[in-house]
């Protein structure tokens, strides 16, 4: 039998969801720049504005990716089995492709975003 306590639990439980999923859904448009880094190095920031196509040279050779209508992907890499590339698009905030051989990362930032979070911030 539920007692008041259980249904003020479930209720909480509830609007914490749907609040959190508010703000996902709000701060997913605020994604407006594409960083890339080779051994921690940031070589490349670029607005998400703008398509286009950027090779990235990391210790095994030459990483191409391209910028289309807000979003990014890698369509070459010389890694071996290229899970950067099967990665496929991203566009959320925080996300990211990790080219591990290759030591480069690319992710998305955007205006206002700290280095923090939604987790650790």
């Amino acid at each position: 039998m539920l007692t008041r306590y259980d249904i003020l639990l479930i209720v909480g439980l509830l609007v914490a969801g749907l609040v959190t999923l508010g703000i996902m859904r709000y701060t997913a448009d605020a994604v407006d720049t594409m960083v890339v880094k080779v051994d921690g190095e940031e070589v490349i920031r670029a607005p998400l504005a703008n398509d286009g196509h950027f090779l990235v040279e990391g210790p095994l050779g030459e990483m191409e990716i391209e910028i289309k209508d807000r979003r990014v992907r890698v369509i070459d890499a010389p890694c071996g089995r290229k899970i950067c590339v099967q990665t496929g698009w991203i566009h959320k905030p925080y996300q990211t492709i990790i080219c591990m051989p290759n030591h480069v990362s690319i992710s998305l930032t955007g205006k206002g975003n700290s280095e923090l979070d939604g987790i650790t911030g």
